[in-house]
């Protein structure tokens, strides 16, 4: 039986889970660089948001690996194609046999632990689908290990953009089975189809589906094990601002940038930050909203980080 991740976890994925924000180390850091400075318009270079951390148990969610041996045809064939993408530069290519409705694939699960406490446990699961033609329809469902529905998901009409489809099944609350995610036509057709951003989560405590996760999206985002093809999780984001840098790269003095924490900068609220200088704090602060710019004139470029911690 495998342990898989959970998104409650996300405490243990970090450095420091204190909740004393004055010895708290800063774990978590923005770069930024803004080229064009707008002088008649606040720019945000940060908005605080930790987010809501997530695990992604489908080990090559966006099919940017050849290796597709995680998704199981049913009733159909299935390929990897760099004909259409919604993320990265690959989707699974389906081709119904046309000779029934339900015709896809299904991705298996391990064995996954119900959750006996009060804290509900639910499997979510979701894709994005989008047809080879506008023809067809596509729908997502949670079956158990024998491909016996347990719950059945939202449906497209098939379009040539990218829709996404959800499902969600509460786990009992004890024993422990394996489950399999169907993606496949609702209806008897032959229309091909494209798959991507495919993501299947354990829930704990709510039923709330988390935006799509897979360890290539940058910061906070990583694999468990090799990239494309293991576990990825979204950790939690940068939720108090602890400091920050921030370097004017104009050669002249006068092209001011001023920086706003917590406010709409300009020249009366803002940190003024002139050409060729820098600032940066060399004290802990305490922001919890957003850090903003808005140049004095012209559009200087500037450059710098923003960092602080996960929780407080």
């Amino acid at each position: 039986m495998v342990n898989y991740l959970t998104h409650n976890e996300w405490t243990g994925w970090e450095v420091d889970p204190s909740t004393r924000t004055s010895t708290h180390a800063f774990t978590k850091y923005v770069p930024f660089r803004d080229a064009s400075v707008a002088n008649d318009a606040v720019t945000t270079l940060l908005t605080v948001d930790r987010g809501i951390p997530s695990v992604n148990l489908v080990t090559n969610p966006s099919i940017e690996s050849s290796t597709i041996t995680m998704y199981t045809a049913a009733g159909s064939a299935i390929s990897q194609s760099s004909a259409q993408a919604s993320t990265g530069s690959n989707s699974l290519l389906v081709n119904p046999a046309n000779s029934a409705a339900g015709e896809g694939f299904y991705w298996a699960s391990d064995s996954i632990v119900g959750n006996p406490n009060p804290n509900q446990s639910y499997l979510t699961a979701q894709c994005e689908v989008r047809g080879a033609s506008a023809s067809g329809d596509a729908e997502i469902a949670i079956a158990d290990s024998s491909g016996t529905d347990l719950a059945v998901g939202s449906s497209v009409s098939l379009s040539t953009a990218f829709q996404k489809i959800q499902v969600k099944y509460r786990l009992p609350d004890q024993g422990a089975a394996t489950y399999r995610v169907y993606i496949r036509s609702k209806t008897q057709h032959n229309i091909n189809f494209y798959v991507d951003k495919i993501h299947v989560e354990q829930r704990v405590g709510d039923s709330n589906y988390a935006d799509y996760v897979d360890g290539a999206q940058g910061l906070n985002y990583e694999w468990t094990g090799t990239a494309n093809l293991s576990i990825s999780k979204r950790r939690a984001g940068l939720s108090v601002i602890r400091g920050f840098k921030l370097v004017n790269e104009s050669s002249t003095a006068a092209d001011i940038i001023y920086v706003g924490l917590d406010c709409d900068a300009s020249s009366t609220t803002g940190i003024p930050v002139l050409g060729g200088q820098s600032f940066e704090t060399n004290w802990p602060i305490d922001f919890r909203e957003k850090v903003t710019v808005i140049a004095a004139q012209n559009t200087p470029a500037a450059h710098g980080v923003i960092w602080g911690i996960h929780q407080g």
